[in-house]
Formats: structure tokens, C-alpha cells, sequence
């Protein structure tokens, strides 16, 4: 489900998943951004330290290098990059490597990430299996075709 357009990332999280326990949507946000003191998942987090989440499965697999999506899992499965993380845990899936926010990363298929080079301004709601995993976007790919 894609809801309507809104003007900033942080007013569509807002007025989407205002009570989504999991964070997946306010943990994208750019740093400055964070209402909390949650970072964000790309700039706001443990540098160098990246590790696969697998919430939906592999299809819809990111890494990330939020302090709790690091605890207990194995250093050997920790990477230095997000880059790095994404083309040895998920070699074959694209969604991942669309999640990195890292401005010095270009998208190997020109595909912009979800905050820094998608659409200015037109953020919508993805919910693709359920609300505590849903997050806004700007991809051209959510946004064409919304009210």
C-alpha cells in the first residue's frame, strides 16, 4: 500500500507510523533529522560496523549499523561498510544496496537512496508486508502513480 505525497520524510513517518514500535521508519531519516536519539541507520550509527537485517527476508534484506541491530551478532558477519555488507550477504538483491544513505556511494544502477537523491519533496508511505516494517520514500519507483 502507497499512501499520498507529503513534503518532508519526517512528516510522512509522522503521520504513518506514529506508533510503529520497530523504528523502521524514523531510523531512516537523515541524522539531523532523528526526533530521538536513535540514529539513523547510515550516517548516525557505529561507524564501520554493519550488519545484515534480514526483518522480511531476503528479498527486502539491508544492512545497518544501528547500535541494536549489531548487539550479539558475530563479529566474522560484521562488515566496514555498508557497501561490503550488502554485495557479500545479499549478492543478488538490489533493495539493499537502495538503502545505503552515504552521499560518497553511488547507486550501481543509478537508482537514487531513499533520502539524499530521490524526488525533492514528494515522500510516500511503503508498506509492503506490514506497518512495523514500513518506511517513506521518495524513489521515483514509489512515488509514480501516487495521488
Amino acid at each position: 500500500w502507497i499512501g499520498p505525497l507529503y513534503d518532508s520524510m519526517l512528516e510522512c513517518c509522522e503521520a504513518n507510523f506514529a506508533s510503529q514500535t520497530s523504528g523502521v521508519c524514523i531510523s531512516k531519516l537523515p541524522p539531523g533529522l532523528q526526533p530521538s536519539a536513535q540514529p539513523s541507520i547510515a550516517a548516525g550509527g557505529l561507524p564501520g560496523r554493519y550488519a545484515a537485517v534480514h526483518a522480511n527476508g531476503y528479498e527486502e534484506g539491508y544492512c545497518s549499523n544501528l547500535k541494536a541491530d549489531l548487539v550479539g551478532v558475530a563479529e566474522y558477519s560484521i562488515f566496514e561498510t555498508a557497501k561490503e555488507c550488502c554485495e557479500r550477504v545479499f549478492p543478488d538483491q538490489e533493495y539493499c544496496l537502495t538503502q545505503i544513505n552515504d552521499s560518497s556511494f553511488v547507486q550501481p544502477s543509478g537508482q537514487p537512496t531513499l533520502i539524499e537523491s530521490g524526488l525533492p519533496g514528494q515522500f510516500v508511505a511503503v508498506r509492503l508486508n506490514d506497518y512495523e516494517n514500513g518506511y517513506c520514500s521518495n524513489l521515483k519507483e514509489h512515488v509514480i502513480g501516487t495521488p
